[in-house]
C-alpha cells in the first residue's frame, strides 16, 4: 500500500476495495481484473484507489495479508479462551475447521496465497505465507501443548500448514462426495505429521 489510512473513512475506503477485489477473484481470473472494475465494484472514485494502492498487485497483495491475518486471529482467540480443546488433536480439528469454514464463507480467501503463482504473477517473491503462519501456529500449540520428540518444531508445522494447503485446495475441486474423503485423508497426515511434535514419545 502506498500508505495506511488514519482516518474511518479512509479505512472504509480501503476495505471497500479489498472487498470488490476478492468478489472478482472469485468470477475472474487475474489478467481480466483491471483497476477500473475494482473502483466500479467498491464504489470509490478512482483517485480514492491511487491514494491507498499503487497498482492491482498491490491490491490483492494486501488482500492476501488481510486473509491470513483474520484467520490467524481467530485461531489466536480460540487458544486465549476456553473454547481450546483439551489435546493436540482435537485443537488441531478445531483450527482446522475454522480454515475451512473461512474458504466457504470469507470472498478471496484461499484464491489468494504470497506464495502461490496467480496467473504467472507472483505477488511477493521476498514473503512466504506458509512460513508466517507455521510460525504463529508452532508458538501457539508449543505453548498450550509442549514440545515432545527429536523432530523439527518449525519445519515440521510448515510442511504441516504447505500439505493442509494443498489438500484442502483439493477438497474444493473436487465432487461433493469425495470431499469428506480429502478433508479426511488431510487430517490423517496432519495427525502424523504434528504428532512426532506434539505427542509425547516417551514409552
Amino acid at each position: 500500500m502506498r500508505r495506511q489510512p488514519v482516518q474511518q473513512r479512509g479505512a472504509a475506503t480501503v476495505s471497500a476495495i479489498l472487498d470488490a477485489c476478492a468478489s472478482l477473484l472469485n468470477e475472474y481470473d487475474y489478467d481480466d481484473i483491471t483497476t477500473a472494475r475494482i473502483v466500479d465494484v467498491a464504489g470509490v472514485p478512482i483517485g480514492s484507489f491511487y491514494q491507498y494502492f499503487p497498482d492491482k498487485r498491490s491490491v490483492v497483495h494486501a488482500l492476501a495479508l488481510r486473509g491470513m491475518e483474520t484467520y490467524l486471529r481467530e485461531v489466536e482467540e480460540l487458544f486465549a479462551s476456553d473454547l481450546i480443546a483439551g489435546t493436540w488433536r482435537e485443537a488441531m480439528t478445531q483450527v482446522v475447521a475454522v480454515y475451512m469454514r473461512m474458504l466457504t464463507d470469507l470472498p478471496g480467501f484461499g484464491r489468494v496465497r504470497f506464495s502461490d503463482m496467480l496467473d504467472s504473477h507472483r505477488l511477493d517473491s521476498s514473503v512466504d505465507q506458509y512460513e508466517l503462519m507455521a510460525e504463529r501456529l508452532a508458538e501457539m500449540f508449543v505453548n498450550r501443548f509442549g514440545a515432545h520428540g527429536d523432530a523439527p518444531v518449525m519445519l515440521t508445522f510448515r510442511i504441516a500448514v504447505q500439505t493442509a494447503d494443498a489438500l484442502f485446495k483439493l477438497a474444493e475441486r473436487v465432487d461433493e462426495d469425495d470431499r469428506a474423503y480429502v478433508v479426511g485423508t488431510a487430517n490423517e497426515l496432519l495427525t502424523g505429521m504434528l504428532g512426532s511434535v506434539l505427542e509425547d514419545q516417551r514409552p
